[in-house]
């Protein structure tokens, strides 16, 4: 029966310094901590895997709630932006609008108790401030009064009167007239 021969791998005790011992020397010492550390750091890795995916998913989970939040509040913001343009054009027109007032008080100081307006319309062209209206008169001389008053304004540069009609049901007066502010004044 033949010898049975064994195999070692591990240098002999003979030549130590010998090329093949120095690397199996080195592989038994050194090399064992690098796969030590290896097998560490991918055992890491795989552990980490479970708390990385977990932070993914609360991250991409926080993302989405807040994509909905803007979501939802793009069309608050348009319609905002929509009043806002409104409201600046509205701002400019008011910046832009005559005043009146000075010119209507006018007008009520000169009105008569017996005087009712059933239309008023006040128009600016080139600078020219007219009042079309026309009231009902209980009297003949509320008519007289009223346009008396009218035509002593000083800021009024003229009164046309349309018509005057007396109204044989009612026993009113209808007035219409078309009264002339004076260019340029402010009181």
């Amino acid at each position: 029966m033949p010898l049975k021969k064994e195999i070692s791998l591990l240098p002999d005790k003979d030549n130590p310094n010998s090329f093949s011992g120095r690397v199996l020397l080195w592989l038994t010492s050194v090399g064992r901590y690098i796969i030590v550390i290896t097998e560490l750091l991918v055992i890491s890795g795989f552990i980490s895997r479970f708390w990385l995916d977990r932070r993914n998913a609360d991250l991409s989970e926080a993302i989405r709630q807040k994509k909905a939040i803007v979501e939802s509040t793009i069309q608050f913001e348009k319609d905002y932006k929509t009043i806002q343009d409104k409201l600046l054009i509205i701002k400019d027109a008011y910046a832009k609008q005559s005043d009146f007032s000075n010119k209507i008080i006018t007008l009520a100081d000169s009105t008569p108790d017996n005087i009712i307006y059933q239309t008023f319309n006040v128009n600016k062209v080139n600078n020219l401030i007219t009042i079309t209206l026309s009231a009902n008169a209980l009297t003949e001389d509320a008519v007289v009064e009223f346009i008396s008053k009218l035509l002593k304004q000083k800021q009024i540069q003229g009164v046309d009167i349309k018509t005057i009609e007396k109204k044989p049901k009612d026993n009113k007066y209808l007035v219409n007239l078309v009264i002339t502010f004076k260019d340029g004044t402010s009181n």
